[in-house]
């Protein structure tokens, strides 16, 4: 594909990615239904059109990470007790899988620090899962485990960017920073005090985290292409 024409292609798509966030947004808040579904919908498959024409070496762990997310938030989108089960194992497989992604592209792993930084991470989500024990006892065990690999995320980004800082680290920072924020968020709404100043914080942080994410991986993968 002819340079020009691809850089006009992902810039359209990263308009379009924006814009979807913002109209679902806006379908959300005054709750209408045929609409809010679509917008919601089509979210994850904007951003994996861009990912593909984009890519310079195109990740399939991360294809299967987005699906996986995609599937979470259909799940997540019912009110029953099965959907809410399923939805958090979902929830589990993605952010394993988002660590597989990253663990492949630090080179140097700083264990002790990533320890460190994701224990007031993971106290916030275990004291969020007290709060809400009751209402979630059939899935309580994935979502400490989801608590887990979510403290681990937030471990990784702070101690990989404290020992390489630069463009890759940064946004990956962001982004696993907005994953954090989003769950946590996402828990309360969900669970504990439903508010729509939440519902419209989880939707706008929902996209940014994915797009600082689709970004770490566009700069990692053009890292790995470039000769030593």
């Amino acid at each position: 594909m002819d340079s020009l024409l691809k850089n006009r292609m992902s810039d359209g798509l990263i308009v379009l990615y924006f814009t979807t966030i913002v109209i679902y947004s806006f379908f959300v808040f005054y709750d209408y239904q045929p609409l809010k579904g679509f917008f919601g919908f089509i979210r994850i498959p904007v951003l994996l059109l861009l990912y593909y024409f984009t890519s310079v070496k195109r990740d399939y762990v991360y294809f299967l990470a987005l699906f996986i997310f995609q599937i979470t938030y259909l799940l997540f989108n019912k009110s029953t007790e099965t959907s809410m089960f399923y939805g958090a194992l979902a929830s589990v497989i993605f952010r394993f899988l988002m660590i597989v992604i990253i663990y492949k592209a630090i080179r140097e792993k700083e264990w002790m620090l990533t320890i460190l930084a994701g224990l007031p991470f993971l106290f916030v989500h275990l004291f969020l899962i007290d709060l809400v024990k009751d209402v979630i006892s059939n899935s309580i065990y994935l979502w400490i485990l989801n608590g887990l690999l979510t403290a681990l995320l937030g471990g990784i980004s702070v101690s990989n960017y404290y020992y390489n800082p630069g463009n890759k680290s940064l946004w990956l920072l962001i982004s696993c920073l907005f994953f954090v924020v989003q769950i946590g968020l996402f828990f309360i709404n969900r669970f504990y005090l439903k508010q729509q100043i939440f519902l419209q914080l989880i939707i706008i942080i929902y996209g940014i985290s994915n797009f600082t994410f689709y970004k770490f991986m566009i700069v990692k993968e053009k890292e790995e292409c470039e000769p030593n």
